[in-house]
């Protein structure tokens, strides 16, 4: 082999063996890498698990209607002040919770279409939007709480609701080119809502069942979960609800809607409903029992707020609370014999609990766990009071407490002993 030929092979065979040792050196590192990215994977995936458990849970709250828009009109209130009150009385309670983010749509008398609350909603990546309203009925009698998701209406009275509530569009200019045709008017744009998959029904259905259940252990009649085409809640990517509080063309609801007391008692029951359901949402997404879950209200803002378990009371203790309710009215009605006249032209508010042919006995299994009852006859009835107010709230906070053992109770109004319609009662306190 010559010379040449020789330094030739020679760098062929280094160059292959430095290919080779190349290749191996190649193969090592990527091999040596591969636990450090897998490594890097777990990480990224322990920090975004993290992030999104300590993310804050977003809740918007919507006080319905607001500036030039009232919304239902009643005796003594207007609808967007009820809806503001309650969710500012909501707001307070979820603001001491730092798992919460809170945002309220509005929190003065201002005006804000549909689809600017919506996107309030949107634009906060809302984990839940609450709606709130306050109903309204041609006849005075209608009453009691009712919560709503997105859906098509199956009856004409769900159907009557979702019109009102959407008939703020109205108010817009070009809302048919905003609202993409929608007419709130036309039963016939709401054959839509009948082809709609909303994928957040569920939760929406779980949140409204355990305000409904809330309200109702809180002594509000439950009217049950609905569905209707809302427009707002068609346009909110996130579980949501439109409470309907109760009805303001109803007169004794309408003074409990409007009174600080009877807002703090909504509040807390939408409140208590949350917590339920923030657990739920806790415990599906692996987060451990937080303390929303046992979050409770500090005295300063619950004062007169009755709680859940004052109000689902047992039966001694509902007695317990009947005798202490009793002792308040008898102190009541001694001073009323004492300082009202017969010219006097205060009137007297009553809770009419039942109503018999026969003469009942106080030892008898209806009267029983009351002192105190009252009877007058009419129409060949014997018809049994208790309490006695001059202030109409406090017989309505009555006529709440005591809704578990009297459902059927309504209040009555007298002057000078007589009988007399509610309405001119509550005329003559200018109420």
């Amino acid at each position: 082999m010559n010379r040449k030929k020789f330094i030739s092979n020679k760098k062929q065979f280094d160059a292959e063996k430095e290919k080779k040792v190349l290749g191996m050196k190649i193969s090592f590192q990527k091999y040596l890498l591969l636990p450090y990215g897998f490594l890097i994977l777990f990480l990224s995936f322990f920090v975004s698990l993290s992030s999104a458990q300590d993310k804050k849970f977003v809740v918007v709250i919507d006080a319905g209607h607001g500036g030039h828009d009232p919304g239902a009109m009643g005796k003594i209130s207007r609808e967007k002040d009820i809806n503001l009150g309650v969710a500012i009385e909501l707001s307070k309670l979820m603001e001491d919770n730092k798992e919460l983010k809170v945002v309220l749509t509005r929190k003065t008398d201002k005006y804000l279409t549909l689809q600017e609350r919506a996107d309030i909603a949107n634009d906060n990546h809302a984990d839940l939007f609450i709606c709130i309203h306050t109903n309204s009925s041609k006849s005075a009698m209608a009453y009691g709480a009712e919560t709503y998701t997105l859906g098509l209406a199956k009856t004409n009275a769900n159907l009557e609701v979702a019109m009102r509530e959407n008939s703020v569009i109205l108010l817009e200019e070009n809302y048919q080119t905003k609202y993409q045709g929608f007419d709130p008017a036309s039963v016939d744009s709401y054959i839509m809502f009948e082809f709609m998959q909303d994928k957040y029904l569920d939760k929406s259905i779980e949140f409204a069942s355990l305000v409904q259940r809330h309200l109702d252990r809180n002594g509000r009649l439950d009217r049950g979960v609905r569905q209707a085409g809302f427009w707002v809640l068609h346009r909110s990517a996130c579980p949501s609800t439109l409470i309907e509080l109760g009805f303001i063309s109803n007169p004794e609801e309408e003074l409990f809607l409007n009174s600080e007391y009877g807002q703090k008692k909504m509040a807390q029951a939408i409140y208590s409903a949350f917590l339920e359901f923030k657990k739920e949402h806790d415990k599906r997404n692996g987060k451990p029992n937080s303390s929303s879950t046992l979050n409770q209200i500090s005295s300063n803002k619950s004062e007169d707020v009755i709680s859940e378990n004052q109000n689902n009371y047992s039966t001694s203790e509902g007695q317990k609370k009947i005798e202490e309710t009793n002792t308040s009215n008898n102190t009541i009605e001694e001073k009323q014999k004492e300082n009202i006249s017969p010219s006097d032209q205060q009137p007297i508010f009553k809770l009419q609990i039942l109503a018999s042919k026969k003469k009942l006995s106080p030892q008898s299994n209806e009267l029983k766990e009351l002192k105190s009852v009252d009877y007058y006859f009419e129409d060949g009835l014997y018809k049994y009071t208790f309490g006695a107010e001059t202030d109409y709230n406090k017989i309505v906070q009555l006529k709440n407490d005591l809704s578990a053992k009297f459902p059927q109770a309504f209040i009555i109004a007298f002057i000078n002993g007589k009988k007399t319609d509610v309405k001119e009662a509550l005329r003559l306190t200018g109420k």
